[in-house]
């Protein structure tokens, strides 16, 4: 039978009753469960499909030793799937549009084009200012978007600290990039430089690299960059961890994720668009990044000792399947290869021994994180303290808003926390009054194309999140050149599906030259909007008549799971098992196939195969009600009513109106209650 405790820790509310603190003392201190420190570390982009091979082979001992001892498993990112939003998602517990970080870029606020997202634009805490609120101390190192650093109780070290073009060994670091200041100068001395880097230091990575570099191009220069740039973070990350006056530790390496970018086409098993003689140059290069973090993860554990709680997590994962992109058929763009499962390790006290995490997601971290350090997590962050891989231990109830607790925080003053576009407001209203004289173009055009691409990526995030409305509200809002663009547009008709709106949708379709014009995106919006009016024969023929005219080979996953819904909403459960089978064979990790394989094991009167199905669907993805109420299902006819309520409850603690999760619970009960009258 289905553990309870998955379904139990999947209804848990984050919505508890107000508790007014008092002090903010934390439970840790009371608590020999929990552990006296946590160390957070960030692998950008890192993912079990590499790591776990090279675990298996022996060739990241560091980490297996973390894995032996400790709890893993997925962590489900957020979309848009960029790293300046998802790392101060997991630092904040909080979705963009509460945190305020969008995009890479932002408007400069003094009207002069653009700037790397600042510290400044972060509009909540995170986990180092809640810490600072409760006098406790942290050291953060790299984080993304940290700059310029904040003024914390404890150390902090910006994201800013690689060397400029031209900048020479010993350069010192641009002004606010440490807090302390004083620390500046001790910490600048940490920095790597290139130049510093030898041939011992590449071939590792590329092992023929001198025939390699006469052959034009600069990437072993780009790899001796990043390369200078992550051993920078760990230089400077052990000399802050070395001082053991913390509880927090918080690590950024970007390093996995920006050799990714410029390697992983050239990772086996080999890519058909790749030539022979660049996957020869260079297929070792994400290997050998992996076995580097792996280094220098070991002095990282050295220092934070047997009393600290380790978690090792990534922000998302990399494709290296059959869904890697293929720029022959037009996806080749750096979002096109995220993979939206990243992973997650941690080991220590607090942490349970051999525990798989289920249905983690990046919104959680925070949340658990504040509960090793015996902090309540507040009601605005909608994750969930990761109940399964911990401890026994009391969780403090949830606050109403850390936003709300009053108290020095470590942020910088109000009068630097300013949002950039509301300053371009502010800046366009000056230069109308005559006040200050207007940008020039170049800049104005380079600032409106900043701003539209934000908003965006705000948009994308609330469809993420379902709110499809705000999304909407958010594409509206946008300058008419940006929301004319059949991106924009089609994001907007997605939203407008998930509101029920189909005659909205098909009308924006349409204006978009229909079918013919968007091929794949259309069909799928076309025919899903049929099967949710109730129509799945038709849906079915919308299919059917894309595949008959069109190349499938690059229509990806997304035609058969659609066409095997449609074939389970016509009662042909065995025909959806046969289009959904070799996709759950490809992808093994795909929540929505498997949860669609336990709907048809039920409907073909195989209860077991349901329970195997749902549990594989679950532990990846615990927010679909429908899972656990198929689980539920399964779980009465195998005679398990006890465990069944368990699973209807948190399908209706999900989808509060779901009535099959409300019948459900109610047969559970009177199953239940029949055991007991017969002494069951």
């Amino acid at each position: 039978p289905a553990p309870a405790r998955w379904h139990a820790a999947a209804r848990a509310p984050c919505f508890s009753p107000d508790r007014t603190l008092h002090h903010m003392t934390p439970e840790r201190l009371n608590d020999p469960a929990l552990p006296r420190r946590v160390l957070l570390v960030g692998w950008d982009a890192a993912d079990w499909q590499i790591a776990r091979p090279l675990v298996e082979a022996g060739l990241m001992p560091t980490f297996a030793r973390l894995l032996a001892r400790g709890a893993q498993g997925n962590l489900a990112t957020t979309r848009p799937i960029l790293s300046p939003i998802l790392w101060n998602t997991i630092a904040t517990g909080r979705r963009p549009d509460a945190h305020g970080v969008l995009g890479f870029t932002e408007p400069d606020p003094d009207g002069r084009g653009v700037r790397p997202t600042a510290s400044t634009s972060r509009r909540v805490k995170a986990l180092w200012n809640i810490l600072t609120q409760c006098g406790m101390r942290s050291k953060v190192v790299g984080w993304y978007a940290s700059h310029p650093a904040e003024p914390i109780l404890g150390e902090m070290v910006s994201n800013q600290i690689e060397f400029g073009a031209g900048e020479p060994v010993g350069a010192p670091l641009r002004a606010g990039a440490v807090h302390p200041a004083a620390l500046a100068e001790e910490l600048a001395a940490c920095r790597v430089h290139p130049s510093e880097l030898d041939a011992s230091a590449v071939l590792p990575f590329i092992p023929d690299a001198a025939r390699v570099a006469t052959r034009g191009g600069n990437r072993i220069g780009r790899l001796l960059d990043m390369l200078a740039q992550t051993a920078t973070v760990q230089a400077m990350a052990t000399r802050l961890l070395a001082a053991r006056d913390w509880d927090l530790g918080a690590v950024y390496f970007e390093g996995i994720d920006r050799f990714g970018h410029e390697f992983m086409e050239f990772h086996p098993p080999k890519m058909d668009a790749v030539s022979d003689e660049d996957f020869e140059a260079y297929r070792h290069c994400m290997t050998g990044i992996y076995r580097f973090h792996d280094m220098m993860l070991e002095p990282l554990l050295a220092l934070a000792g047997d009393d600290t709680a380790v978690i090792v997590i990534s922000d998302h994962g990399y494709w290296n399947d059959h869904r890697r992109p293929d720029p022959r058929r037009g996806r080749s763009g750096p979002v096109d290869w995220h993979r939206p499962l990243g992973l997650f390790a941690a080991a220590g006290p607090g942490i349970r021994a051999d525990a798989r995490l289920h249905g983690g997601s990046i919104l959680d971290i925070a949340p658990t994180a504040l509960a090793l350090l015996g902090l309540p997590a507040a009601r605005d962050m909608p994750g969930r303290v990761l109940a399964e891989v911990l401890e026994p231990t009391r969780v403090p109830e949830r606050i109403a808003s850390w936003e709300s607790v009053p108290g020095e925080a470590g942020m910088h003053p109000p009068d630097l926390r300013i949002d950039p576009i509301e300053a371009q407001e502010a800046l366009a209203q000056l230069v109308a009054l005559g006040y200050i004289e207007a940008p020039g173009e170049d800049d104005e055009r380079t600032r409106r194309d900043t701003i539209a691409s934000n908003r965006m990526q705000l948009a994308q995030s609330h469809a993420d999140a379902h709110e499809y409305a705000q999304a909407i509200a958010v594409v509206d809002a946008l300058d008419a050149r940006f929301r004319e663009s059949v991106l924009v547009r089609l994001l907007r008709a997605q939203c407008l599906h998930g509101i029920r709106d189909f005659a909205g949708m098909r009308a924006e379709i349409d204006a978009l030259g229909g079918e013919d014009a968007l091929g794949l995106p259309a069909t799928l919006l076309l025919a899903s909007a049929r099967l949710a009016e109730g129509e799945p024969q038709d849906a079915a023929g919308i299919l059917a008549e894309y595949a008959s005219r069109a190349d499938d080979a690059g229509a990806g996953e997304d035609l058969p799971t659609l066409s095997a819904r449609c074939a389970l909403a016509l009662a042909r459960p065995a025909e959806a098992e046969a289009l959904l089978l070799p996709i759950a064979s490809r992808d093994a990790e795909n929540a929505e196939v498997l949860a669609m394989l336990a709907e048809c094991r039920l409907a073909l009167g195989d209860p077991e195969g349901t329970l195997s199905y749902g549990m594989r669907s679950a532990a990846i993805r615990m927010t679909n009600p429908r899972v656990h109420i198929l689980i539920g299902r399964a779980l009465l006819l195998i005679g398990e009513p006890t465990e069944a309520l368990v699973a209807f409850e948190a399908a209706r603690a999900q989808a509060p109106q779901a009535r099959e999760a409300a019948d459900g619970a109610r047969e559970a009960r009177e199953a239940i209650g029949a055991e007991g009258a017969s002494g069951g």
